[in-house]
């Protein structure tokens, strides 16, 4: 399985060390799982890090952090595709999506990654979206995990 993590999972493993996702990813791994960062979610860290007063430490902690992934996945023409598409039905039924969200969801889809995230509700309305959703104690949910 190819898993993609969202930003808001990445802060949470980079700030707070959580055991139980830390744990989650771990199990993963060992029975060879990829886990993965999209470039739109790796993006989203260095502009986040480069927005603080303390550059060059969260800098360096967002490279510490990537260096355990197995890889950043390039955005690619299929994932613009992809995103353009989810763009254009969000418009057809009046609905707004949120850009990053939109293309993070367009990449796992073209990728056939799970996306690992805390806040599911951001991802819901997009189709042939395999999401995981960690709850507020860092387990799957609707897993016993």
């Amino acid at each position: 399985m190819l898993i993609l993590l969202g930003p808001d999972v990445c802060r949470q493993i980079m700030l707070t060390q959580d055991e139980a996702v830390l744990n989650l990813l771990e199990s993963w791994s060992a029975r060879s799982d990829e886990i993965m960062l999209s470039a739109v979610t790796y993006a989203e860290l260095v502009a986040g890090a480069l927005n603080t007063t303390e550059k060059a430490k969260h800098m360096n902690l967002v490279k510490s952090f990537c260096e355990r992934l197995d890889a950043i996945v390039p955005w690619d023409e299929n994932a613009v595709d992809k995103y353009t598409e989810i763009q254009m039905q969000a418009i057809a039924e009046g609905t707004i999506t949120n850009m990053n969200n939109a293309m993070l969801a367009a990449h796992a889809i073209c990728l056939d990654a799970s996306l690992l995230c805390s806040n599911g509700k951001s991802f819901e309305d997009i189709g042939g979206l395999k999401l995981l959703v960690l709850d507020e104690s860092g387990q799957l949910e609707g897993s016993n995990n």
